[in-house]
């Protein structure tokens, strides 16, 4: 029991750290299904896992070859460089010298110009193709 009671801290912060990112995945797949569509971000989504778990099956047993002093030490000075940059950047729109984010704004400009871009879904060859085929004469047809 006593194993368990110096384990258990690091657990929870592996655990609720883990659920903090779970929640900004789930936050950008609901924003692109939001703007594109569901089928993009399921597939966006289905992707990214399949991607992270060879990722993990390919390099996970080459962590154990690297130090681990040297990990920690990799992985402090990283966070550290990144939470001095964030500090930074506090310091400067507290004291006005950045300008505040106005999300609401952000996202209703990024929203309409994802959907200026997007184009109607198209079928058949031409979506396979990546755009409108195009025949004889310069006219674009859609299949």
């Amino acid at each position: 029991m006593d194993n368990l009671a110096h384990i258990g801290p690091a657990m929870t912060t592996a655990f609720l750290a883990s659920l903090v990112e779970a929640v900004e995945a789930l936050t950008i797949v609901l924003a692109v299904a939001t703007v594109r569509g569901w089928r993009p971000a399921g597939l966006g989504a289905f992707a990214g896992l399949l991607v992270l778990a060879l990722i993990v099956v390919a390099l996970g047993p080459l962590l154990d070859r690297i130090p681990l002093h040297l990990l920690q030490l990799a992985i402090g000075i990283l966070l550290l460089l990144f939470g001095m940059r964030w500090l930074r950047k506090a310091i400067l729109r507290s004291a006005g010298v950045i300008p505040l984010h106005d999300e609401a704004t952000t996202f209703a400009a990024e929203t309409a110009e994802l959907r200026a871009r997007a184009s109607p879904p198209q079928r058949g060859p031409a979506r396979l193709a990546g755009g409108p085929r195009q025949l004889q004469g310069g006219a674009s047809r859609r299949t």
